[in-house]
């Protein structure tokens, strides 16, 4: 029986495989293609901010202006943020030098994750010099092509350059920290475990689970080394500081939060997908047994709901923007009937991420080649398995996602490496399939790569058939629309319909909103609140003396301005009401 593929003790200076000249084209001529198709992505597939951008962009503000209490989000880490607000003054400060700021970063970030997939790829090379010089190219070609096709895929249709969050700079994060782990597996450099422990830090302050994927890759690195009878001080090297890095960031956290605390990401998505707390804004305390909000939104009519928040937090829409604040006091805890049903939930959504990606069922037919043309199946099958320290922390964090909340957006990095092992591994198989054979499989890779971005990413192809940008998007329009209506930075507006988490028209114009008609949390044991639609077409088919009261508590909430969309043609505007020009809203200014 063959040996599975050995690791020797010390192979040298991992940096000592240059590539040729040849190798050195093909990586800059697929570099050309990538890049660009991460510009355009970037640039016209989302033409406003979602939820959570909204939160980060908020935060990214409050930096220099040293709003600790936003910036110390249990929420929403400070990794992106920071990025902004330090590239944020190289712009114009308009919203369109705003716009131009954000993707610039995002942009960079692509890059970075680029460069960072190559570096996890560069972290094979060592495993290919027992083979000839020119065998050895041969399979760093098959591998970095193959890798290719699915970073182009899922980065760009999983993760996306389009995104304002910190996702991608997650995955860029977890590709450096993986390839380190395979290098310190090869060679052991307590600079290597230096930086290690350093990329362990940022990720977390990018992204809470990057507390649980640090520790799974700890872990890993030191069962590994204990399993080859070598040293693992330098993985004790790195887990020193990556706490010295983690403790400045959890005494932020825990000081914004009242008490200890490592990011309350986890416990609050757990209480809302899994125990149906109900989310993610306004909670009064019901339905009973699941706390009691210490400080809820206030609630200053029912039937309608009018609910007013311009105190503590003086960002662009509260109530989202530290949900953590408005939530305490829910009740935490595990129920086996709930976990179980959030988990088939789970797999049924990560079911669908796979059935909607062509990617995937390239991949399907490649490992389905690759079985039927690899001269040593068990060889390769056995490669896989010695190689688990390559993959077990991708598993992982797959599984942590199963048991709270999952979405595509999440599982970017893990993915990508995920797909990238069966090629890898293949690669270190002393007989390979034939050229032939290798040949059909990156042609089938290459063609789910290009079926992957012209499907999951066609809206970018028809934005710009149409010239669509963020310019013609209604939230963008709605923003200049209030700045040229006289509103100032830091008003406070009131807003019939909500709730109002995707408003990218208050933050361009930057305004807050201190109050909203509408707005309910969702409680998933019942129907879907009320659209805000809805609730506008309510608003306007009241009596007067409804919409006055509902417009005199909007100023007692601290609103400058009232503004209500889904006016019905036929009925004639109250007194005080106007259109705003270009949108479908209606505002009221208070004197």
């Amino acid at each position: 029986m063959s040996a599975p593929v050995h690791i020797p003790e010390d192979s040298g200076n991992i940096e000592r495989v240059s590539p040729s000249g040849s190798a050195f084209s093909y990586k800059i001529a697929v570099t050309c293609v990538i890049l660009p198709l991460g510009a355009l992505e970037g640039w016209f597939k989302r033409t406003d901010f979602s939820t959570d951008a909204i939160s980060y962009l908020d935060i990214s503000r409050a930096i220099p202006v040293h709003e600790w209490k936003m910036v110390f989000n249990p929420l929403w880490s400070v990794g992106y943020p920071l990025l902004l607000a330090g590239l944020r003054p190289l712009f114009p400060q308009t919203p369109d030098g705003e716009w131009l700021a954000i993707h610039a970063l995002n942009f960079a970030i692509f890059i970075g994750a680029w460069l960072a997939f190559l570096y996890l790829l560069r972290s094979f090379d060592p495993l290919y010099e027992v083979y000839s010089e020119e065998d050895a190219a041969r399979r760093r070609k098959f591998v970095f092509l193959a890798g290719a096709c699915i970073f182009a895929s899922i980065q760009l249709c999983i993760d996306s350059v389009s995104r304002v969050g910190p996702d991608l700079l997650v995955s860029t994060f977890f590709f450096v920290a993986t390839a380190m782990v395979v290098r310190l597996l090869i060679k052991s450099s307590y600079g290597l475990a230096i930086a290690l422990g350093v990329v362990l830090g940022l990720g977390y302050w990018t992204k809470g689970i990057f507390l649980a994927l640090a520790a799974t890759l700890l872990v890993v690195s030191t069962a590994a080394l204990f399993f080859r009878k070598r040293s693992f001080v330098p993985v004790l090297l790195s887990a020193a500081i990556f706490a010295a890095m983690v403790l400045p960031y959890a005494m932020g956290l825990s000081w914004s939060f009242g008490h200890f605390t490592l990011g309350e990401s986890g416990p609050l998505n757990y209480a809302f997908h899994v125990n149906y707390l109900p989310r993610w804004t306004n909670w009064q305390g019901e339905p009973g047994g699941l706390g009691t909000p210490i400080h809820p939104t206030h609630q200053l009519m029912k039937n309608p709901d009018l609910f007013a928040f311009g105190e503590p937090y003086h960002n662009t829409y509260p109530p989202f923007g530290n949900v953590v604040y408005w939530y305490q006091g829910y009740r935490h805890f595990w129920n086996a009937k709930n976990q179980a049903v959030g988990i088939g939930r789970d797999l049924v959504a990560l079911a669908q991420v796979f059935i909607k990606q062509p990617i995937f069922y390239a991949l399907l037919l490649s490992v389905i080649l690759i079985f039927r043309a690899v001269p040593d199946r068990g060889k390769w099958l056995r490669t896989i398995a010695h190689f688990w320290y390559f993959y077990l922390a991708a598993v992982v964090g797959v599984l942590l996602y199963v048991q709270v909340h999952l979405e595509d957006r999440y599982l970017g990095s893990f993915f990508a490496i995920l797909c990238l092992l069966p090629f890898a591994t293949l690669a270190m198989v002393r007989a390979m399939p034939s050229r032939k054979a290798q040949v059909w499989i990156l042609a089938v890779m290459g063609a789910g790569a290009v079926l992957n971005y012209a499907v999951v990413d066609r809206d970018v192809l028809a934005h710009i058939r149409s010239h669509y940008t963020y310019a013609e998007n209604p939230q963008w329009k709605l923003g200049l629309a209030l700045e040229h209506e006289g509103l100032k930075p830091g008003d406070g507006i009131g807003v019939v319909g909500g709730p109002n988490a995707a408003c990218t028209w208050a933050y361009v114009a930057h305004l807050r909103i201190v109050a909203e008609l509408g707005g309910e949390p969702y409680d998933q044991h019942h129907a879907l609140p009320e659209s805000a639609e809805s609730v506008a077409s309510k608003f306007w088919n009241s009596s007067p003396a409804l919409q006055q009261r509902i417009v005199s508590l909007f100023h007692q909430a601290g609103a400058t301005a009232v503004i209500a969309a889904a006016k019905p043609a036929e009925i004639e505007a109250p007194r005080g009401w106007k259109q705003l020009p270009g949108t479908d809203e209606w505002i009221y200014r208070f004197e």
